[in-house]
């Protein structure tokens, strides 16, 4: 029997005025191992952000740097 398969994947890449410069936001997607009728084809199980470090220093609260994970800069764009 094979196992899930877990892997970080980019969502979205954008400019971010806090970082100043571009930004790749990622998901970690868990796929099971085999295929199931009627669910979903992934589970997301964690956000980051490549700016993460540098908004961290900055004190910036977002979900994608994992200071705050009701705030999410980046839902209205």
């Amino acid at each position: 029997m094979s196992e899930a398969k877990m892997t970080w994947v980019t969502v979205k890449k954008q400019y971010c005025p806090i970082f100043e410069g571009e930004a790749e936001l990622k998901e970690q997607r868990v796929y099971p191992a085999g295929t199931i009728p009627d669910t979903e084809s992934y589970r997301v199980t964690g956000h980051k952000c490549s700016a993460a470090v540098a908004c961290n220093l900055k004190g910036c609260q977002c979900k994608w740097s994992y200071t705050n994970p009701t705030m999410d800069r980046f839902y209205l764009d």
